[in-house]
C-alpha cells in the first residue's frame, strides 16, 4: 500500500481532482498533523487510529494508495467553519480522523472519529468493494 503525504490542501485537492476526472480508486485519510515538539499529532483521537488505520489498510487493501491529508494545527482546525478541507466538495470533512473512500471516481463511504480505530469496521468497511482497483 503507497502512503502519499499531500502536505497541503492545494496537493490533496489536485489528486482529488485526478482521481475524480480518472474515475479511479483512493484512500484519503484526514487528521491532525504533528506537533513539532512530541511528533505525534495534536488529536487524541488521531493518535489511537493512525496504527489501526494503516494496518489494516496495509493488509486489506494493497492495491489502494492512502493519501495523507494534514489539516493543520489545532488553531487552524478546531471552531474554524471556513478551512478548505470542511468546504471541498469531495472532502466535506467535518471531524477528525476521518477516512474517505473513492471508488471510480464518487465517494463510497467514510469512516469517522472512533469507527477509524476498530479494526473489525476498517476491515469491513474496506472489504465491502475489494474488486480489482484502478489506482492513482
Amino acid at each position: 500500500m503507497p502512503i502519499v503525504r499531500c502536505a497541503t490542501v492545494s496537493e490533496a485537492a489536485h489528486v482529488a481532482d485526478t482521481v475524480v476526472s480518472t474515475q479511479a480508486t483512493a484512500l484519503f485519510v484526514f487528521f491532525g498533523a504533528e506537533d513539532p515538539q512530541t511528533g505525534e499529532s495534536w488529536c487524541p483521537d488521531c493518535v489511537t487510529a493512525d496504527p489501526v488505520l494503516r494496518r489494516t489498510i496495509a493488509l486489506t487493501r494493497k492495491d489502494l494508495i492512502l493519501y495523507e491529508c494534514p489539516v493543520g494545527q489545532r488553531a487552524d482546525w478546531k471552531n474554524q467553519p471556513a478551512h478548505p478541507y470542511r468546504l471541498h466538495p469531495l472532502f466535506r470533512v467535518a471531524r477528525i480522523p476521518t477516512l474517505v473512500f473513492v471508488e471510480n471516481g464518487v465517494e463510497r463511504g467514510r469512516l469517522v472519529e472512533a469507527d477509524c480505530a476498530q479494526v473489525a469496521v476498517v476491515e469491513a468497511f474496506l472489504r465491502s468493494s475489494s474488486g480489482p482497483q484502478a489506482v492513482v
